[in-house]
């Protein structure tokens, strides 16, 4: 078995130090987060942090909402380091700025959940202000990630985790007793918003090229219609990652919140693996002469075994954070189980989702993520109002069973129709639709919830 094991890997150097780089982030940002949110649990009240969590997973959610799929367009339109790559990647951070206010300040004013009262108690304009404030800079962090990731920089975006990880908690301990949820919430995420303003300012050092907006490439076109294309896609398939914690905070109070919360920061380790080894898949299978069929077994082999081992060891260790939170929180040992055991079909649906990227199969993209929004967000707004967190849990994990069940399908019929080719090759005739689709026609065929 390890012999064969070495033989799929043969090759495939770079897609494994990219995984393996982009594991260890995932853990720095898992461990400092939960480790982060201990402290405050012991510290603070269930309800500062139950006020202080939604805080945070309503700037997450803009984020979200407010990606225009520019991250996965720089990965595959502004990867080098030619002028063209830096005029792509600027107008992608302009992009990303401009749709964070505006979407930040729609979420403040239109949708305006209970959780915004925490700033606007603060200061009317001030509050606002720094929402809007967080939101950009965390969208240019995850921007500069996949720019460092393109140049194979994999050191760097560890030590820029690092970085926030551990800026985190001299902010916490800081003896701030007045509207202490929201100086939670700053703690939280005033270093990884300041990341992505200060290394966007430092990626010239890296590049060679300071940024730029002009001219405009010949491939911007290109770009932005894959963009348009996989936002669609994007706002599909992690819809369920940023929206079920919105679900949950409009349906319960905090305490139940916070215990959602912690569950759910297990939960967000779980699911960033499999989607850290098809980012690394993307940036790896979009070059010349990638042997994307092998890189895809690999892949699946190396997600779905460490999301096995995964949910063995958070199902026997869940009474663990009672231990450590207290007895208050034992409804997230209760969720666990299922949330956790949803990355096992969540690695097989990312991996397949990330190949029909790289080929363009924009049919199997969104039949793929629209399955997976509207059985698990579908579930959520029926369960959850009913059953609370333990409605939230099993809507999880049964519609990324059956996500899963339709990516492989996806991909079977793919593996029929095609031989394995660089994805620069072009769609092969007959393709379960392809690039060659307009980005109007594929908004079209998939109606976002």
């Amino acid at each position: 078995m390890l012999r064969a094991l070495r033989h799929r890997a043969s090759g495939h150097r770079h897609l494994l130090t990219g995984s393996a780089a982009l594991v260890v982030t995932a853990g720095v940002q898992a461990i400092s987060g939960a480790l982060f949110w201990l402290l405050a649990a012991r510290s603070d009240t269930q309800t500062d942090v139950g006020h202080a969590t939604a805080l945070y997973t309503s700037v997450l959610f803009v984020v979200f909402l407010a990606g225009l799929g520019q991250p996965v367009a720089v990965a595959r339109y502004a990867a080098g380091r030619t002028r063209d790559d830096h005029v792509l990647y600027g107008w992608s951070t302009a992009a990303t700025a401009v749709a964070g206010s505006l979407v930040g300040l729609a979420y403040l004013y239109v949708v305006s959940p209970a959780a915004i009262e925490e700033l606007r108690a603060w200061d009317s304009t001030l509050g606002p202000a720094l929402l809007v404030f967080f939101v950009v800079g965390t969208g240019l962090s995850l921007l500069v990630d996949v720019r460092l990731m393109t140049q194979r920089r994999w050191g760097l975006v560890i030590q820029r985790a690092v970085a926030v990880a551990v800026l985190r908690f001299p902010l916490l301990a800081l003896p701030v007793d007045t509207h202490r949820s929201l100086w939670l919430f700053v703690a939280a995420t005033l270093p990884t918003a300041l990341s992505g303003f200060v290394v966007t300012g430092l990626l010239p050092l890296v590049t060679g090229d300071r940024h730029r907006f002009g001219p405009m490439p010949a491939t911007t076109r290109a770009m932005v219609r894959y963009s348009a294309v996989n936002w669609a896609s994007t706002l599909a398939y992690q819809a369920p990652t940023f929206a079920m914690p919105v679900i949950v905070l409009m349906n319960v109070d905090a305490d139940v919140n916070a215990s959602f919360y912690v569950a759910w920061g297990i939960v967000g380790l779980a699911g960033y693996v499999p989607m850290a080894i098809g980012q690394a898949l993307l940036a790896e299978g979009g070059r010349d002469g990638a042997q994307v069929r092998s890189q895809v077994r690999l892949a699946v082999v190396v997600a779905g075994g460490l999301m096995v081992a995964g949910t063995v060891a958070a199902t026997a260790a869940r009474q663990l954070i009672v231990t450590l939170y207290g007895d208050d929180y034992q409804a997230a040992a209760d969720v666990l189980p299922p949330l956790v055991a949803a990355s096992i079909p969540w690695a097989v649906t990312s991996v397949y989702l990330t190949e029909a990227r790289i080929r363009h199969f924009s049919g199997a993209t969104i039949a793929i993520t629209t399955t997976l929004t509207v059985s698990i967000l579908g579930a959520a707004l029926v369960l959850v109002p009913e059953h609370g967190v333990d409605g939230a849990a099993w809507a999880y994990l049964g519609g990324n069973i059956l996500a899963a069940a339709v990516a492989f399908g996806t991909h079977w019929v793919g593996r029929r129709a095609y031989d394995d080719q660089p994805a620069d090759a072009g769609p092969h005739p007959g393709a379960m639709g392809g690039e060659e689709l307009e980005a109007d026609e594929v908004l079209g065929m998939a109606p976002l919830t």
